[in-house]
């Protein structure tokens, strides 16, 4: 299914706007003139009245029809205006232009016909026609009781102005609309310009580039957030793909290194015959490079099936100086080959899976005795607090550069792009740490000063309904 143009979208809404903005417009205009033509009309129409009453004040006796000709010639000349006039019984004297369908008024009405003009009545003939009129009293010279004169005007040509009037609206607001829509639709595209050559240049964008070929400086103001936005998208990718890169050729080489010494080893011992103790020597030395790849191996494993929600937590109650102690003892050879001493002050409980506690209390252990000085102390904290479980890491060391503290537990990272201590880091070990804390829907955090002291600390929530995914 083809997708609907954002551009032609909104032309079409801008030509909607247009059209009903124009309407308005042209209603409010029709409305003005149509006002306008009728007040004209009635102000015509009053005129004639007044002069048809002046016109009957001065009239002379005469007993002949011709006595009205100046009365009925108010209205000659113009076929819209019609005259009548009637005695106090309502019958007619006189009359000029076409009847349009006026009823002589009763006797009744007689006593409520006005004495000046100024007040108009409107009906429709049976054509539809609209007429207005105004009736009034008016004393004749020589006779005892009033006259009522009926003035009255059909609005044909008015109507005829009015009927062209808006087909030539309609005529503006259809030529307006389609107009603006199209001159809408030119100026979107022309507007979407700077979007269609961001688009192009980040399908162009490949990692090798890793800049989005679009000066930001040259887009309009709302985009310049959006280009920015890309380019710092476009820049973390590529940033992590160099990780990742990296990551590769790091773990080609320490997947190498095993297996170069299973097979150059294996290939010694194959070359002569050899004792049993050499044998068993040569099963010794595989096994430990066995267990190397299998760790490797294990932690990608891991955090594959992290990501797939595919780890079981298994929370449960678990005292923290019986775990910190059992952890302290497993590296405490590693720690005394380097003259380093563990020290543990742990009180409390701390509700958590205990395998993937233990892995991530080992990882951290590990990486402070692998970089601690050698002759100082590694502490390890733990205690409840808050409904919290703080467990802290400490060692004296180096320390780690500002730059990297935010970057330590993302995965693939390694302070040391050189790849120097490959061979006892892969580089996701504290990415492990961070995965387990996530699962425990807690926290992991790191301090360091450079030379100085760097400590990492884990905070695990009295939460009971971890999901068990």
């Amino acid at each position: 299914m083809r997708k609907r143009s954002l551009t032609a979208r909104l032309a079409l809404a801008f030509a909607l706007i247009a059209g009903l903005t124009f309407s308005g417009v042209g209603i409010y205009l029709y409305g003005s003139l149509a006002s306008q033509i009728i007040d004209r009309d009635d102000a015509e129409l009053l005129r004639k009245a007044a002069r048809a009453q002046q016109e009957l004040a001065e009239l002379r006796s005469s007993p002949t029809e011709n006595r009205w000709e100046e009365v009925l010639g108010v209205v000659k000349g113009n076929e819209e205006f019609g005259i009548r006039i009637l005695d106090a019984r309502g019958v007619q004297l006189a009359a000029a232009g076409a009847n349009y369908g006026i009823k002589p008024i009763g006797g009744g009405a007689y006593a409520k016909v006005p004495d000046a003009a100024g007040s108009i009545q409107a009906w429709s003939t049976p054509s539809d026609m609209p007429v207005r009129m105004t009736t009034i009293k008016a004393s004749v010279s020589g006779e005892a009781s009033p006259v009522v004169v009926e003035l009255y005007q059909v609005a044909s040509s008015r109507v005829s102005l009015l009927r062209d009037y808006r087909w030539k609206l309609f005529i503006a607001v259809l030529l307006g609309t389609v107009g603006a829509g199209g001159l809408g639709y030119a100026a979107l595209r022309a507007g979407m310009a700077p979007l269609r050559s961001i688009a192009a240049g980040t399908a162009s964008v490949t990692f090798t580039s890793g800049a989005l070929p679009v000066d930001p400086s040259r887009l309009p103001a709302e985009l310049d957030d959006l280009a920015r936005a890309l380019q710092r998208m476009i820049d973390r990718l590529r940033e992590r793909y160099d990780r990742l890169s990296q990551f590769s050729a790091d773990l080609a080489h320490d997947f190498r290194t095993p297996i170069t010494n299973l097979l150059g080893q294996t290939q010694v011992a194959l070359s002569s015959d050899r004792s049993i103790e050499e044998y068993q020597s040569l099963l010794v030395s595989n096994v430990e490079e066995y267990e190397r790849l299998s760790r490797m191996i294990e932690n990608m494993l891991f955090l594959a099936r992290a990501d797939n929600a595919r780890v079981a937590i298994r929370a449960t109650e678990l005292d923290l100086r019986e775990e910190l102690h059992r952890q302290a003892d497993y590296f405490e050879s590693l720690a005394e080959a380097r003259q380093i001493t563990i020290q543990v002050n742990a009180q409390g409980k701390v509700f958590a899976d205990p395998t993937l506690f233990r892995r991530a209390l080992s990882n951290l252990l590990s990486n402070a005795i692998r970089y601690a000085n050698e002759g100082t102390s590694v502490t390890v904290h733990g205690r409840h607090t808050g409904g919290v479980a703080q467990v802290k890491v400490e060692n004296v060391g180096p320390g780690i550069a500002p730059e990297h503290l935010s970057l330590l537990f993302d995965r693939f990272f390694r302070a040391d792009p050189a790849r120097a201590n490959s061979g006892e880091s892969s580089g996701i070990g504290l990415a492990i740490v961070k995965t387990i804390m996530d699962l425990h829907h807690g926290a992991v955090s790191v301090r360091s000063v450079l030379n100085a002291t760097t400590s990492f600390q884990l905070e695990f929530p009295d939460n009971r309904t971890i999901p068990h995914t």
